[in-house]
């Protein structure tokens, strides 16, 4: 971001949707990143000036912004469970099911089916009325909303929140959000001091050391600023109809945060322990300058290795990116002890239109992640070679669509190759897993999987009294996998207690616990 640009879209008053977008992503990159100072209070005012310029647009507008996250648009999606429950707590006047969507009534159908009483079912199943209709008559005044009727009618059926959770995908409800006092110019984090610089950090010339080197200005949030963390990063990525897991069905009791210098920061937020991956850990993760979230991505620890990718959003591509990115894995590295991160084609381009046109394939590549088919290592090498010869070289789609057509991986110093696993295995496993509650012969599941918690909690010799309803539950999860070893009552029982420990954790209010145990 230039002020050059800054001043560009000052001095005019937008009229049409691309000016008034445009000068809103020049405000956020100048808020972001300012030259000095009196830029950053110059782009404050300008942002506390947006709604007035935007309520002067010409009449229609604003709906050409649909689904762009600007403030004053609208956003419609199919939202998680997670993030349906924030938006009807948060905006409780600003969302609504999308009762224009074809797909409403049908989604409603078999979603409230489990609330109806058996009096109510001749005007539920009636063809004369139709799902609005019904919900009408069935809502309160006391509700805001149809949408905040509907998420307490499904609470109302006792389910566990990963089964209800499951029937809210199952549904896709469409949900229409007015952005009123929401958008991308709210979702900011407070800060005291804006830090003002002239220039934007390199990418480090070497990056694997600079991703290895210690990092000691990481802590885990309060509550309070795990919530408001939590907050802005939701508000980013609804606005824009984006969804992450981690955080959608956010844990704040487990919000890290890291200082990345010149006033960047990364937030790595994990999942809640009932919506917890059976394997992997999960984590959603942020990073901000001074304030404003400009990129967002995913991290998914296992033993010492992890899959993980970064977005950047649009205005602040060709900032400091590579730089940010190298400090994440870093980050990544001093909480979790990961020391091979996995990149799946998905975030260089394969079945991702963006990441294929930004190039996201030699993003990855100056920072030491290379693929993983050797093929594709030689084609890229090939690619880096005529770019060498030729500066104004550039791969053509052709080339970066083979190119997304597998992993790439970047290994840190000390790696011991015997800890790498192919990912394709988690799946495999899953449906041994399943295969062997089946062998276990009952003809109720539950049963079977008691029995065999039961028979793995013997053999490690696990006294389970006094652990959390999350913990029991992780042991629970997982003992059926721990029981396709072998001879597991034999194991020295030094550790039989490290297993033990290892599966308790899954459920601890930090899932850190769990891939420090499973890293060693």
């Amino acid at each position: 971001m230039t002020r050059a640009r800054l001043d560009t879209t000052a001095l005019r008053t937008p009229r049409t949707w691309r000016a008034f977008a445009a000068r809103a992503d020049a405000i956020l990159a100048t808020l972001a990143f300012p030259l000095t100072p009196a830029d950053h209070a110059r782009a404050e005012a300008l942002a506390a000036d947006l709604a007035r310029l935007r309520h002067s647009l010409p009449a229609g507008t604003l709906q050409k912004g649909g689904d762009t996250g600007h403030d004053g648009t609208t956003t419609r999606h199919t939202f998680d469970l997670g993030i349906a429950e924030w938006l009807v707590e948060r905006f409780p006047d600003q969302v609504e099911i999308d009762w224009r969507d074809a797909r409403t009534n049908d989604a409603l159908a078999n979603l409230l089916r489990p609330t109806v009483l058996r009096a109510e079912e001749d005007g539920y199943e009636s063809d004369a009325l139709t799902f609005h209709d019904w919900v009408r008559a069935a809502r309160s005044a006391a509700w805001p909303s149809d949408l905040a009727w509907v998420l307490d009618a499904l609470r109302d059926t006792g389910d566990s929140r990963a089964r209800r959770a499951a029937a809210w995908d199952r549904a896709s409800l469409p949900i229409v959000w007015k952005l009123r006092d929401a958008g991308m110019m709210h979702a900011r984090l407070p800060v005291d001091v804006a830090t003002a610089r002239p220039t934007f950090r390199a990418t480090p010339k070497q990056p694997r050391r600079a991703i290895a080197a210690p990092l000691t200005a990481i802590s885990r949030l309060t509550l309070g600023e795990a919530d408001r963390v939590i907050h802005v990063a939701r508000e980013t990525l609804a606005v824009r109809c984006r969804e992450v897991h981690a955080i959608s069905h956010a844990n704040r009791h487990e919000v890290w945060l890291a200082d990345l210098g010149a006033g960047t920061s990364i937030a790595i937020i994990g999942v809640m322990p009932e919506m917890r991956l059976s394997l992997e850990a999960n984590y959603g993760y942020f990073l901000f300058a001074n304030g404003v979230p400009i990129g967002y991505g995913g991290v998914s620890p296992l033993f010492r290795q992890a899959n993980t990718g970064i977005n950047i959003f649009a205005p602040f591509r060709g900032t400091e990116a590579g730089m940010l990115w190298a400090r994440a894995l870093q980050a990544f590295h001093a909480l979790f002890g990961v020391k091979r991160f996995i990149a799946n084609p998905y975030q260089i381009g394969g079945g991702n239109t963006e990441a294929l046109k930004s190039g996201a394939f030699w993003f990855y590549h100056r920072l030491g992640f290379r693929p993983t088919s050797p093929e594709l290592a030689a084609l890229s090498d090939a690619e880096v070679a005529e770019r060498t010869r030729n500066r104004a070289h550039r791969s053509s789609t052709a080339v970066l669509r083979k190119l997304a057509g597998a992993d790439l991986v970047l290994t840190l110093p000390g790696f011991d190759a015997r800890d790498a696993f192919d990912e394709r295995w988690l799946p495999r496993l899953a449906l041994r897993d399943t295969a062997h509650i089946a062998e276990e012969g009952h003809l109720h599941r539950h049963v079977a999987v008691e029995r065999i918690v039961t028979r793995v909690a013997k053999a490690l010799g696990a006294r389970r009294s006094g652990w959390t309803r999350d913990e029991r539950a992780a042991f629970t999860n997982l003992a059926p996998l721990v029981d396709l070893v072998p001879d597991l009552s034999r194991w020295p029982t030094a550790v039989r207690r490290k297993v033990t420990a290892l599966l308790q954790a899954k459920g601890h209010p930090q899932e850190r616990d769990f891939v420090r145990a499973a890293a060693e």
